[in-house]
């Protein structure tokens, strides 16, 4: 742990990431073992989700335990996954710039769904996606992040990042619609 606080100027910040690894360290090693199924491998994913949690450590917020855990489990799954992508030599998809068009119809058939069984229908909806479409939209919607926060808590591009947040919200939309 001395090393990764070596990294980090802030105390305040210190203390934040002291409390993580103490307390979700574990947590981020079982998810890893869990996709890679190899214990060295696992180990390199969460050393590598750390040095990812230290960059944005200012933006992460501990308030809220379940909030934190899943967020973390994401970071360490994401580069799990990444890490076996690298190991097969698998080419991503390709990168193309997918403009925000129809965000005020996203945005309105998104309003119509904010009653307290219409976010239980959404989280259900979300939460049958695809990872690569889920984590991103996830991240966006439940922790606000940025695009360009979100590719490089994900090690992605902007542009791969947009493009699959809008991909993610059409599916959402559709399934909704059907389901209605």
């Amino acid at each position: 742990m001395i090393f990764y606080l070596s990294l980090i100027e802030n105390q305040e910040d210190k203390d934040k990431f002291e409390y993580i690894y103490t307390n979700y360290r574990y947590t981020m090693l079982y998810e890893a073992r869990r996709v890679l199924k190899d214990e060295h491998m696992a180990e390199d994913a969460v050393h590598e989700s750390f040095i990812k949690i230290i960059k944005i450590i200012s933006k992460v917020s501990i308030e809220n335990c379940n909030e934190l855990k899943r967020f973390l489990v994401l970071i360490v799954r994401n580069k799990s996954i990444d890490m076996i992508r690298k190991n097969e030599k698998e080419e991503t998809d390709p990168v193309e710039k997918v403009p925000d068009t129809n965000k005020e119809l996203h945005d309105e058939v998104l309003e119509k769904v904010m009653s307290v069984q219409g976010v239980r229908h959404l989280i259900g909806i979300i939460a049958e996606l695809e990872d690569i479409y889920r984590i991103p939209l996830e991240l966006s919607i439940l922790y606000g992040y940025s695009h360009k926060e979100i590719a490089e808590i994900l090690d992605l591009s902007e542009n791969l990042v947009r493009m699959r947040v809008f991909r993610a919200r059409h599916q959402v939309i559709e399934k909704y619609e059907q389901e209605k």
